[in-house]
């Protein structure tokens, strides 16, 4: 057995070694990732274990007979059925003994001298039908400190077994010994263009000086152990466990698994950080859109109150022009006014003869005008709407790659994604649209259902415009009557004229106040319902920004001492 307190400088790596891990644990304890925090954990009690050879393979390849054979000891169940559904952990024992220790893991103790120095494993077939054969084997690979890969002779080229070795050497980057087993069951020259062919897809594996061994248990079990190739395992391991240097083998091997799964998760948080950058991209985006377009429909909506400005100067100024001319036809008759045509009309009813002309042209004209307008500010709002679900699409269809070890902080980004976009995307049906408009104010436009959205709108907008107008000239008029009282006509014709105009000019002056008013703070509402269905994805990645940055600085403590680990673990 090693003196594990010779070397005090292996020692003082050991304690780094199982420093790094207590780091990681915790850090895998923080992205929630339970299996990763399995992984780790029986990393930290498998440093004080003995050396740990894994012999892994297909089903029907040999394993179990390859590790009787090598121990001389009918230990392993060999049947006709893939019968090793657990994983079978041999350890020294001054007394032979076998005790379960979970439903995948069986402990065997044996008085063997080859297990004082190391403890063997037999896996489950990675293609057998058994339930979660090769979910455990790849459990255990993790604490593996050797592999051996045991193929059929006949046929190494299963393509089950090459994955498992992928998942062996590019994930856990494992030292690898390859065994072709049952090499009587196939003729030399057979066996020898296979361990050939095997060497050469290691070494396109990545596999440095791959260590092919060719094993046959018949001729082992036979008394031919010259030829059974199992003097040729023994004295690999015994050359592999020799100058007590198992412990530094052990850690060494630890730490290119520690060495691993950082490697595994900076990619995770890499490809997280990316990931976060380009939603807070696409919520900035988002905001300045939103920002953007508001500022386009208000001048859209500045531009129609100009129209309507424009419109209503050409109009009042007609109106102007009649009542002057009509204003000078009246005389007084009879003790009231009316006016030299070919029919007396008295001043009330030509007041609101002239008042309903105005009223009426003036609806109709801006009416008109606003319907035109009010195209293009839905219009526009529409084609935000559109974009802003595009944009959301690039945050959905940029979803994080998930790699063997996940960084799990993203678990609801899509459902909140999918969300935020269903109901951008229900504002464009006209309905849904409606709605929003009429819940701005419900008094505005009950009595224009049934058209679609930019129909709606433009009533609303065209309503408003009504009340204020017809306000305004009500007003303008009312103070036209008041003038009128008292029956001195002559004297005050000029002044009436003049009053009018200045009222008509001031009305103006409030029609544009009120209305600007009015359609300002619908927009304001509007955009409001528009930016409250993305809040969810605003505070997602504002709560995303909280839990990486801190992750990303517990990992960068994690890597410093780690580079001086793997400095040392080259010595």
């Amino acid at each position: 057995m090693d003196n594990l307190i010779v070397d005090r400088s292996l020692v003082e790596y050991q304690s780094d070694l199982d420093n790094l891990l207590s780091q990681l644990e915790s850090f895998a304890t923080n992205i929630n990732n339970k299996q990763l925090q399995v992984t780790i954990r029986n990393l930290r009690s498998n440093i004080n274990e003995p050396f740990l050879f894994v012999v892994v393979g297909e089903v029907k390849a040999g394993k179990s007979s390859f590790v009787n054979a090598l121990l001389q000891a009918d230990i392993c169940k060999t049947a006709a059925d893939p019968c090793t559904d657990v994983i079978q952990q041999i350890v020294y024992s001054e007394k032979q003994f076998e005790q379960p220790v979970n439903q995948y893991l069986r402990k065997i103790g044996l008085p063997n001298e080859i297990l004082k120095t190391l403890s063997i494993v037999d896996t489950p077939g990675t293609n057998t039908i058994v339930d979660n054969h090769q979910e455990i084997t790849k459990e255990f690979i993790p604490n593996s400190d050797l592999i051996f890969f045991v193929f059929f002779a006949k046929n190494p080229y299963t393509r089950s077994a090459w994955e498992l070795l992928d998942y062996v050497n590019t994930e856990w980057r494992k030292k690898v010994v390859f065994v072709l087993q049952q090499a009587d069951l196939t003729k030399p020259e057979e066996l020898a263009k296979n361990k050939e062919k095997l060497t050469e897809l290691a070494l396109e594996k990545g596999i440095q000086s791959p260590i092919v061994l060719a094993t046959s248990v018949e001729l082992e079990v036979n008394g031919e152990q010259e030829r059974s190739g199992f003097s040729e395992v023994r004295n690999y391991i015994k050359q592999t466990l020799k100058d007590g240097s198992t412990k530094k083998l052990k850690l060494q091997g630890i730490a290119k698994t520690s060495e691993q799964i950082i490697e595994l998760l900076r990619k995770d948080l890499l490809s997280v950080q990316q990931q976060l950058t380009k939603d807070q991209e696409i919520v900035n985006k988002i905001k300045i859109k939103l920002q953007q377009n508001k500022r386009q429909s208000g001048f859209e909506l500045e531009s129609l109150i100009n129209r309507l400005l424009n419109k209503y100067d050409k109009i009042t100024a007609r109106v102007k022009e009649d009542f002057r001319e009509k204003l000078s036809l009246f005389t007084l008759v009879r003790g009231s006014f009316a006016v030299l045509l070919r029919t007396n009309k008295s001043v009330p009813t030509w007041m609101d003869e002239l008042k309903q002309s105005c009223e009426n042209e003036l609806k109709a004209s801006l009416g008109e005008i606003s319907q035109d307008g009010i195209k293009h500010f839905v219009g526009g709002i529409r084609e935000l709407l559109h974009n802003l679900v595009d944009d959301l699409q690039d945050i959905k269809v940029n979803q994080i790659t998930n790699n063997s070890i996940t960084v799990n902080t993203i678990e609801s980004r899509q459902e909140i994604v999918e969300d935020v976009q269903q109901k951008v995307s229900s504002l464009l049906d006209d309905k849904t649209f409606l709605d929003s408009i009429e819940s701005v104010n419900a008094s505005v436009a009950p009595r224009f259902l049934g058209g679609g959205a930019a129909t709606v709108a433009g009533t609303a907008i065209a309503t408003l415009t009504e009340i204020v107008l017809l306000d305004i000239i009500g007003t303008a008029f009312a103070g036209v009557g008041i003038l009128f009282a008292g029956g001195t006509l002559i004297l005050k014709k000029r002044k009436i004229i003049r009053q009018f105009e200045e009222k008509l000019d001031q009305e103006k002056v409030r029609f544009e106040s009120e209305l600007s008013n009015k359609l300002n703070s619908k927009l304001d509402i509007i955009y409001e319902e528009i930016e409250r269905n993305f809040v969810s994805i605003y505070n997602y990645v504002e709560n995303e920004e909280q839990n990486i940055l801190p992750l990303v600085e517990q990992f960068r403590k994690i890597e410093q001492p780690k580079k001086q680990l793997m400095i040392d673990n080259q010595n």
